[in-house]
This record gives C-alpha cells, sequence and structure tokens, in this order.
C-alpha cells in the first residue's frame, strides 16, 4: 500500500498536539518524581516509575474524558475546541467572548480530578505491587533518629505533623507540574516556538 494511501486513511492527524503532549508529560513525570522522591523518601527509580505509571493513567483518562465530552458539545463550541487542538487557536464565533472563562473552569476542575486520579493511582499501584505503604504512625516517625534530631534542632511542635504525607506529597506533585505545564503554554502561546 502506497504511503499517500496510509495518510489519506488517516485523515488529519493532530501530530503537533501528541508530540507537544509528549514533551508535557515528560516535563510533568520529572518534576513529581523529585516531589514524590523527596517528601515520600523514596529512592530515585522508584520516584520515576510511580510518577511515570499515575501520569500515563491520568493522561489516558484525561484523553478519553476529552474525546467523550467533545463528541456531545455543540457544534461551534466543538469546532472551537477542534481549532484549538489542531491549530493553537479559536474561531471568531458565539462562544469567543466566554471562552476564556471556560477556560479557567477547566482548567481547575482539571487540576483537582487530576489530583484525585493520581492519588487513586498511587494508592492502587502500592496494594498492586504487594508494597507496605509508607508508615506514618507517630511511632515509626519517632524511630527515625535522624528526623528526631532534625525535628529538636528546629523546634517543631508535635500537632504540625500531617495526617496523609502521600496526599499532600501526591498534591504538591500536581501543583509543580500543572505550574510548570502553565508557564510552558504561555511561553509557546507568546512566542510561537512549536509553529503554531
Amino acid at each position: 500500500m502506497p504511503l499517500n494511501d496510509v495518510l489519506s486513511e488517516l485523515g488529519m492527524m493532530p501530530l503537533r498536539a501528541i508530540a507537544f503532549q509528549s514533551l508535557l508529560l515528560m516535563v510533568a513525570i520529572v518534576l513529581e518524581a523529585m516531589v514524590l522522591r523527596q517528601q515520600l523518601r523514596l529512592g530515585y527509580r522508584t520516584s520515576m516509575q510511580y510518577a511515570a505509571t499515575i501520569n500515563l493513567l491520568a493522561t489516558s483518562l484525561g484523553w478519553v474524558a476529552f474525546l467523550a465530552i467533545e463528541a456531545v458539545l455543540p457544534l461551534s463550541l466543538r469546532s472551537q475546541v477542534i481549532s484549538y487542538v489542531l491549530f493553537n487557536r479559536f474561531y471568531t464565533n458565539d462562544w469567543i467572548d466566554t471562552l476564556p472563562v471556560i477556560v479557567v473552569m477547566v482548567a481547575i476542575v482539571a487540576f483537582f480530578i487530576t489530583y484525585w486520579i493520581k492519588l487513586q493511582g498511587l494508592l492502587w499501584l502500592l496494594q498492586l505491587l504487594g508494597q507496605k505503604p509508607i508508615d506514618t504512625t507517630p511511632e515509626a516517625i519517632e524511630s527515625n533518629r535522624r528526623q528526631l534530631y532534625a525535628r529538636a534542632r528546629r523546634a517543631q511542635v508535635e500537632g504540625q505533623r500531617s495526617n496523609s504525607p502521600r496526599a499532600l506529597a501526591v498534591l504538591q506533585a500536581n501543583a509543580l507540574s500543572f505550574t510548570a505545564i502553565l508557564l510552558l503554554l504561555l511561553l509557546v502561546n507568546q512566542t510561537g516556538v512549536v509553529g503554531w
């Protein structure tokens, strides 16, 4: 089968969007692995594997949800979404004035849904691997000599400990990756680096 026939069968592929999504995914994995390693006291390899797994899960579910929601949108809003994904610009139509509000609301909702998916994914991953969850009881924390000395030096108050270090670590990692992705998107839109 000639190459032209294959390309015509595929239709229009959003190759730039796929490439940029891959770049953003790699940035998120690296940043979140750093946070997970530091906050949960994991090794380099383990934190990278956990971050990659939960980010791939969240991205896959996000695209499935996006494609399902996009199919039921009104035609004029659907054309705006397709235009932005394929060409990184919005068309002028009835939705142009309300799009900034919609984009901000969708971003806020996406942040919290992504956080929940990543937290659940980490818990499922730990159960699937048969790994014992990180022991965060006061007795286990007190048994760690270095933490005991560090807390004594900083005169940390006993009641200031977090009840769920996994949830806090995933929240910090998600916030860091969302911030980095937002800055990269703003940079690309201002400079036109990707050629959109």
